[in-house]
């Protein structure tokens, strides 16, 4: 068997394999959220911040971003600068960006915003890439202030008592997959998401494809390139 027919069948095997393989999909969810912040005149442990996390899950077997724009602050703007944890960056004057890893597991970005700030409108694009198999990266937002002594998450009717929207990212999420929650205690106010709307999910192609048709490629360059060499050895003859 020659070396030309051994490197196409190699490369043929391994398009096969890849087709046989689960196909990784990227799946994004866009959706806009509208904050009601006017509960917080009753929080008198201000200064406040805005807060968004993306920590990893076991599901995401590859890179998985959250992407936050066109904020919007009714009688209030946003504040001094932001605090970024792992591979957040990014400022709520433009757009903030979380991408979840393997590499970086916590991912947090929280920014001020001034005291008196009645609703706060965002959107948000969220993408993940792989399989959901156990336990599920997550997206979450929430609100500071400095009960503590520092930035702390003000008291939600979350399972964790601290977010006003989680969601866990999924193989196809929808509008539905996103969970909402209100400020509890007394010092929060009636804080609330008062609208979370206007989702679209779009799957895009699956990377096994892409894979596959990059093989492709390479058995017809392989073709291509060992066909000269026959052409001369008949010229020599």
């Amino acid at each position: 068997m020659n070396s030309a027919f051994k490197l196409r069948l190699s490369i043929l095997g391994t398009a096969l394999a890849l087709l046989g393989g689960p196909a990784l999909h990227a799946q994004t969810l866009n959706f806009n959220v509208d904050l009601n912040t006017a509960g917080l005149s009753a929080d008198t442990f201000a200064p406040f911040d805005l807060d968004f996390q993306l920590n990893y899950g076991n599901s995401a077997l590859l890179t998985s971003t959250a992407v936050l724009s066109n904020f919007s602050f009714t009688s209030g703007t946003a504040l001094g600068t932001a605090t970024t944890i792992g591979s957040a960056s990014g400022n709520l004057a433009g757009a903030v960006t979380l991408t979840a890893s393997s590499s970086s597991l916590n991912n947090e970005f929280f920014q001020q915003f001034s005291p008196g700030t009645t609703d706060i409108k965002f959107n948000a694009l969220i993408t993940e890439l792989g399989p959901n198999v156990g336990a599920p990266t997550q997206f979450t937002v929430g609100i500071l202030d400095n009960s503590l002594g520092f930035p702390a998450q003000i008291f939600t009717t979350a399972p964790d008592t601290a977010n006003l929207l989680t969601l866990n990212l999924a193989d196809s999420n929808t509008l539905a997959s996103i969970n909402t929650f209100a400020g509890v205690s007394s010092a929060d106010g009636s804080i609330s998401l008062s609208n979370v709307s206007g989702a679209s999910s779009v799957p895009e192609p699956a990377t096994t494809a892409t894979l596959v048709g990059g093989a492709g490629l390479l058995v017809a360059f392989g073709l291509r390139r060992f066909r000269p060499a026959s052409k001369c050895q008949n010229l020599a003859a």
